[in-house]
């Protein structure tokens, strides 16, 4: 019961243990952490994730030449399903985004290849891919969840 004047976000918790807070701060989801790689010239690399059926994708990508290299970042990135449908596709792309939503449980995936002929300098890639709950921005949602957990905290420390 919480009189007239108590407000369950700001109550004193009785029973809830420190070990219980801290568990809850380090349990927090982090952000997702993009993968970097290096693109031999004249090369390909694929990247393969499995998703489920009806999910959001999101993804930012950046190619970047070495330094001292005479020619600018360029590489070619194709995304597609197990049936090579084409989901996404650029060419000479240095940064960029995408999105897409899955129409079935499927394999996909993701391939930068460096075009052109001669000799090419290796590239360097990131790319950061989400899905499902990742790929919408909840950012506003974890800072307050994590303010909550910090006053948890600090009610159950003092």
């Amino acid at each position: 019961y919480l009189g007239a004047n108590s407000s369950p976000c700001f109550s004193r918790p009785s029973s809830l243990p420190p070990l219980l807070a801290l568990l809850l701060l380090a349990l927090l989801p982090g952000p997702a952490r993009p993968i970097s790689f290096q693109l031999p010239g004249k090369a390909r690399k694929c990247l393969r994730e499995e998703i489920h059926r009806d999910m959001l994708v999101t993804g930012e990508y950046e190619v970047v030449a070495p330094p001292g290299s005479s020619s600018g970042p360029s590489a070619n990135l194709k995304i597609t399903d197990s049936a090579g449908h084409i989901l996404y596709v650029k060419e000479d792309a240095t940064k960029g985004k995408f999105a897409f939503t899955t129409e079935d449980y499927d394999m996909f995936e993701a391939c930068f290849e460096i075009p052109g002929t001669g000799r090419m300098p290796d590239q360097f890639v990131t790319l950061n891919m989400k899905h499902g709950v990742e790929a919408k921005n909840y950012e506003e949602v974890h800072l307050c969840f994590c303010c909550l957990c910090l006053l948890i905290l600090f009610l159950t420390l003092t």
